[in-house]
């Protein structure tokens, strides 16, 4: 007996059926001698037209997120749903869209909505004014909309869909709400959330993600190309290559930002010990990006100490081409006495030779307590004031060309960063290179160790070919 479990993801069991006897004759021989309710009841049989990946798993699941490109069906993957839980009769449940007017439009009342795919016999009768769908065995599922997250409070639910969690407001409030009211089930029966909708690159979907409790469901467009209209198919396969065709048409979850200044980068990786790597290098500057403020919520003092070696090539100016090691980020949340002491400690530690402080924000107040707090810890500095005169974009591409041909690395142990996006990456430096990775140049950003990076970065390679301090 063929099951969902043995279909391919873009298969459903009307299609492998079909394409088992191929021919219309072997479509009559399978059809042709159902009668009238048989026929009405196979057209309502929405597992046998649900193609697999429309169909959530049949583990004991919390939280079910089907991310997918536009046109994928996932409203019909969620309507499905809805309509199979009431007719299990056992407890009410609540649709969440982003607007009350979603919920109205496209859950209940669209094409392929709860109404839609409801067979006539088990008919839901939606009550706007009561905010409720009710189906003919008493169980009703009353309607939300994210946009107001606080009234999510009364209602006590075993089962939610939520439409196109992506698109609500208020930073996704009403996720939070979810699991304080849908809580009525067992260990054996969980309260279930169903979320359907298109990816974007939001850290909440993120953290949801990799919750042990939450399956991932993802499929493409294109998989129900056979039910769109070829126009819309064409130009979906002519913008799947594109970043947004990723996002839109193939459903991909893209953590990455566009216009990110160090999108293409090639970071080489060295796994030694940073203090002794040092010690091959020909210069080693520690470049410092004060934080105007120890408030809560502001910046750090970005403090990254970098490397470069000459290498025996020559590059196309006469210039001995260089290699930038990153050595250490010893970044910090604190005070200008904190975050001074903290520069002078890396700049002992690893033996640099100059001290680079950007001081846009504080001018010479920033030096005077860096000279200030190492004459106080017995130490010389030499420190040197750098001042942006253009956009910080300006000031990175040419570190990024850098970055680009392989010639930056990041020195010290690697482990695993969970927080970049759905698969962990390898990384030396995560908070550093979580900033690189998002990094725009668009001043007033939050980018205290990428703007440190960057200084140092030109200090020890382009500042004497590229600006003038």
């Amino acid at each position: 007996m063929l099951s969902v479990e043995d279909l391919g993801p873009e298969e459903s069991l009307a299609s492998r059926m079909v394409a088992s006897v191929g021919g219309s004759g072997g479509i009559d021989g399978l059809f042709g001698e159902l009668n009238a309710l048989q026929v009405e009841a196979l057209v309502f049989d929405l597992d046998f037209w649900a193609r697999r990946q429309q169909i959530p798993p049949e583990s004991l699941w919390e939280v079910c997120l089907m991310l997918a490109g536009r046109g994928f069906g996932k409203t019909y993957a969620g309507a499905r749903w809805a309509n199979k839980k009431a007719a299990e009769g056992k407890t009410i449940g609540a649709l969440v869209g982003p607007t009350a007017a979603d919920v109205r439009d496209t859950m209940i009342r669209g094409s392929s909505g709860i109404l839609a795919l409801a067979p006539p016999w088990f008919m839901p009768v939606y009550e706007p004014s009561k905010r409720r769908v009710t189906w003919p065995n008493g169980i009703y599922a009353l309607c939300y909309s994210a946009d107001k997250p606080d009234r999510l409070r009364g209602p006590n639910t075993g089962w939610v869909w939520g439409d196109e969690p992506a698109s609500w407001k208020q930073e996704m409030a009403a996720l939070d709400q979810i699991p304080l009211f849908n809580r009525i089930g067992s260990k054996a029966r969980p309260p279930q959330t169903l979320l359907t909708g298109t990816p974007r690159p939001l850290k909440k979907l993120e953290a949801l993600i990799k919750k042990s409790s939450t399956v991932l469901v993802t499929g493409s467009s294109l998989a129900n190309a056979a039910n769109l209209a070829p126009t819309t198919v064409a130009n979906m396969r002519n913008l799947a290559g594109t970043r947004w065709g990723r996002q839109e048409v193939l459903g991909q979850l893209l953590m990455d930002v566009p216009g990110a200044i160090f999108g293409s980068a090639k970071w080489g990786r060295v796994d030694a010990d940073p203090i002794m790597y040092a010690k091959t290098l020909d210069l080693v500057v520690v470049a410092v990006d004060p934080a105007p403020t120890s408030e809560v919520g502001s910046d750090e003092w970005g403090i990254i100490v970098e490397g470069v070696k000459n290498s025996a090539l020559i590059g196309p100016d006469g210039m001995p081409l260089k290699r930038v090691s990153v050595l250490g980020d010893r970044s910090i949340h604190g005070s200008p006495r904190v975050g001074a002491a903290r520069a002078i400690e890396a700049y002992v530690e690893f033996g640099a030779q100059t001290l680079v402080c950007e001081v846009n924000s504080g001018g010479e107040m920033v030096e005077t307590i860096i000279q200030t707090v190492a004459a106080e810890m017995g130490v010389i500095v030499n420190v040197k004031t750098v001042r942006a005169r253009e956009q910080k974009s300006k000031l990175a591409e040419p570190v990024s060309a850098l970055a680009e041909t392989g010639r930056i690395e990041f020195i010290g142990p690697t482990s695993d960063d969970n927080e970049g996006g759905i698969t962990p990456k390898r990384v030396t430096f995560p908070k550093l290179e979580r900033q690189l990775e998002k990094f725009t140049g668009i001043n007033g950003r939050r980018d205290d160790r990428a703007d440190a990076f960057t200084w140092g970065v030109h200090e020890l390679v382009f500042q004497e070919h590229f600006f003038a301090l």
